[in-house]
């Protein structure tokens, strides 16, 4: 099951997101949640330090390739489980958190 919240801005999508997965984690499904948002607070959300909220993956994790067509695409460096093993913060409840790439000053996202 994949679920992906979404919305303006202050429509509380992070307190959804933090609420849902603790829920599915407490019934046994075991959860990724993946906090995507250039000011990402979804681990704090779920009770990790506010320096574990500035441990995001880096830009490298994925990279820009161009197949035979010329169509460029975004594709992962690295195996998902690699990944997740790599940089996931473990949370309350057994979910597992991965902070996607933070934009660190202006002009840089």
């Amino acid at each position: 099951m994949k679920i992906a919240i979404s919305g303006k801005g202050g429509s509380g999508k992070t307190t959804i997101s933090a609420t849902l997965t603790r829920i599915l984690a407490r019934r046994g499904i075991p959860v990724l949640a993946i906090d995507g948002d250039p000011n990402p607070n979804l681990s704090l959300a779920l009770g990790l330090s506010d320096s574990a909220n500035t441990a995001a993956m880096p830009r490298s994790v994925v990279e820009r390739r161009e197949d035979e067509s010329g169509k460029t695409s975004m594709v992962l460096t690295d195996s998902i489980e690699n990944i997740i093993e790599r940089y996931g913060l473990k949370a309350a409840d057994g979910v597992t958190v991965l902070t996607g790439c933070r934009v660190e000053h202006s002009g840089a996202g």
